[in-house]
């Protein structure tokens, strides 16, 4: 009878813990990947982006699904940065020309290069992995040749490779830089303190009404630059991540704070309508019309708890998770993730996980 008891206990434990495996991430794997490489349906090209590739890297650790993050680092590797990441970074775009399955485009998206190296040093701490964490250091001193250090706004790293300075300006884009991802880069070489420092000013200089824009120009000393384009003036499909970033961030963190009260008119629009605006003008606040559901997970957390927020999780949660959707795919499992307590991160930007499931 005592053998019966164990053997009941230890199935119901070995139940418990599938259950506790995170099903969004699963459907997302069903219909949105081929293989290791993350799938843009929505292009006719059937395209791969380094950005769907860090992302998913992301869930697969916080899944703690190690087979799937080696076959994607590997496929990475492979296919975007000639066969080692450590000295090529990643090309951000990859699909189909013609015939041939190729890099469509070899620039970098700098937001992508950090996420993969954050998703290394990661794996490395929880699983254990020195050569994951060996390559993630040798990835941070290969992001270092893009930071440049700007009068009165400090470090900050330029959005790729190619194309973003130009006449002394330099052109950012506040959604590349999740702060937490720069405070753990910080514990590795506190030379990133200095750019979570730096970028932490963009954020806010960026945004002088709370309104973040898709893309921004400073000059040589650090002035925000007026450019009528609509990169410049409207907050939409890119900027819609800056708040999401700023949600995850400890409440611990100073900056937090900060952020979240500088955004406070983004959150006051979200209130009003019930779902962030899909484009919003961030110099006259005129909108075009709410977004889409994906907007909403990347305000949940700023938003607190409120019918709003209530409103926005049910939407999500019914939702199903489609095939033709990536860019809503990977918003939600980010905020509903997040949310649902999949995961969450510390001060000092290390991941962690609050359903306490094991790793």
């Amino acid at each position: 009878m005592r053998k019966l008891i164990l053997a009941l206990t230890l199935a119901m434990t070995m139940s418990s813990s599938v259950l506790a495996a995170w099903p969004m991430w699963d459907q997302f794997k069903a219909v949105g990947m081929e293989g290791a490489r993350v799938v843009d349906y929505s292009d006719a090209r059937a395209v791969t982006t380094s950005e769907g590739q860090s992302y998913a890297m992301f869930f697969a650790l916080v899944d703690n699904d190690r087979e799937t993050f080696e076959e994607m680092l590997q496929w990475t590797e492979n296919n975007l940065s000639a066969g080692d990441i450590t000295k090529n970074f990643a090309a951000w775009l990859w699909g189909k020309d013609g015939s041939q399955w190729t890099i469509l485009d070899t620039n970098n998206a700098v937001d992508s290069d950090m996420w993969i190296a954050y998703c290394l040093l990661e794996a490395g701490r929880l699983w254990d992995r020195p050569d994951y964490t060996e390559k993630a250091r040798a990835m941070l001193e290969l992001l270092k040749t893009q930071v440049r250090d700007i009068d009165n706004l400090g470090k900050v790293l330029l959005p790729g490779r190619i194309g973003f300075e130009h006449d002394g300006q330099v052109k950012l884009n506040p959604s590349y830089y999740p702060l937490f991802l720069l405070k753990r880069f910080a514990l590795e070489d506190q030379y990133w303190q200095d750019v979570f420092e730096g970028s932490a000013r963009v954020l806010i200089r960026s945004a002088p009404a709370g309104i973040s824009p898709d893309w921004a120009t400073f000059s040589s000393r650090g002035e925000l630059v007026p450019v009528d384009s609509v990169d410049n003036t409207i907050g939409s499909y890119n900027s819609i991540r800056v708040y999401l970033w700023a949600g995850m961030m400890s409440p611990k963190d100073p900056v937090y704070r900060e952020l979240k009260a500088h955004f406070e008119p983004m959150i006051k629009i979200t209130h009003e309508l019930n779902m962030p605006p899909e484009k919003i003008d961030v110099n006259t606040l005129q909108i075009n019309q709410p977004g889409w559901d994906g907007f909403g997970a990347c305000l949940l957390e700023l938003l607190g708890q409120d019918k709003s927020a209530d409103l926005i999780r049910t939407v999500l949660s019914s939702a199903p998770i489609e095939k033709e959707n990536y860019y809503r795919n990977v918003l939600t499992l980010f905020g509903l993730g997040f949310d649902q307590g999949y995961f969450a991160f510390d001060e000092d930007g290390r991941v962690y996980f609050p359903n306490q499931r094991k790793q």
